[in-house]
C-alpha cells in the first residue's frame, strides 16, 4: 500500500522586477494620496489672497509728515481717501493717477484667480502634458504679478506730463517696487504683503506635486 505523503510546495521568492513593481505601486498610490491635497491647499490659498492685499506703498511728503499709505489688492486700493491724497499729490509731478494704473487687470482678477486655482486642481485628473500645462499659469502667476506691477511702475515714471507744476525739477524714473525710493521732495517705501506671500506659496505647492509626479513617472518607465 502506498501512502501518499503531502508535498510542501514553496512559491518561488520574489524577482527584483516584481519587487520593484509592487514598489512603484505603493509609490503611486502614496504620490496620488499626497498630489489631490496639495492641490486644494494651493487652490484655496490662491482664491483666499484674493482678500488679502498684496502690495503696500507709504509715500511721504512735506504736507505728510506721517505718509500716506496705501494698500494694493488685486482689485482694488485701500483706503480710498489716502489713494485720493496720493493722486493729488502726483499731480504735482505728472504722473498718472493710482486708479487709472491696471485698470483691466483689476476687473478680471477676482474671476481669473479662482480660474488659475481651479485649472491647477483639475490638473489631478488629466493625463500627459495637459496636466502639467494646466499648472503652469498658477506656478508662475507671482512672477506674471511682479512683473505687471514693474511695468506700471516703469511706464509711470517714464510718462511724466509735461505741463505739471514740477515738472521741470522732475526726471523720468522708475518707482520703487521695494525699499525705499525718492522722488524730489516726495520718498516712497514699499513692500509686498499677505495676499502675495500667500499666492507665492500655493504656487510652490503646485510646484512640489508636479515635481514628485513627474519624478514618479521617470521611475515607472
Amino acid at each position: 500500500m502506498v501512502t501518499s505523503q503531502p508535498v510542501n510546495v514553496t512559491a518561488p521568492p520574489a524577482t527584483a522586477t516584481q519587487a520593484r513593481a509592487r514598489g512603484l505601486t505603493l509609490d503611486r498610490a502614496l504620490v496620488r494620496r499626497l498630489e489631490f491635497p496639495l492641490l486644494v491647499i494651493a487652490g484655496a490659498l490662491l482664491i483666499v489672497s484674493i482678500l488679502y492685499p498684496y502690495w503696500h506703498i507709504t509715500l511721504h511728503a512735506p504736507q505728510y509728515p506721517r505718509g500716506l499709505a496705501v494698500d494694493i489688492y488685486v482689485y482694488k486700493m485701500e483706503p480710498p481717501k489716502n489713494v485720493r491724497e496720493v493722486d493729488g499729490l502726483n499731480h504735482y509731478i505728472g504722473m498718472i493717477r493710482l486708479t487709472d494704473a491696471a485698470t483691466i487687470e483689476r476687473k478680471i482678477s477676482r474671476v481669473g484667480i479662482p480660474i488659475l486655482a481651479a485649472l491647477a486642481v483639475a490638473s489631478f485628473w488629466l493625463r500627459g502634458r495637459w496636466r502639467w500645462l494646466a499648472r503652469v499659469p498658477m506656478m508662475i502667476y507671482p512672477i506674471v504679478f511682479v512683473a505687471d506691477l514693474f511695468a506700471w511702475l516703469y511706464y509711470a515714471g517714464h510718462s511724466l506730463d509735461p505741463h505739471a507744476p514740477l515738472s521741470t525739477s522732475i526726471h523720468e524714473f522708475t518707482p520703487r517696487l521695494l525699499g525705499k525710493g525718492t522722488i524730489g521732495q516726495f520718498s516712497t517705501q514699499a513692500h509686498f504683503e499677505t495676499g502675495f506671500w500667500m499666492a507665492v506659496v500655493a504656487a510652490v505647492l503646485v510646484l512640489v506635486a508636479t515635481v514628485i509626479g513627474r519624478r514618479l513617472n521617470h521611475a515607472v518607465r
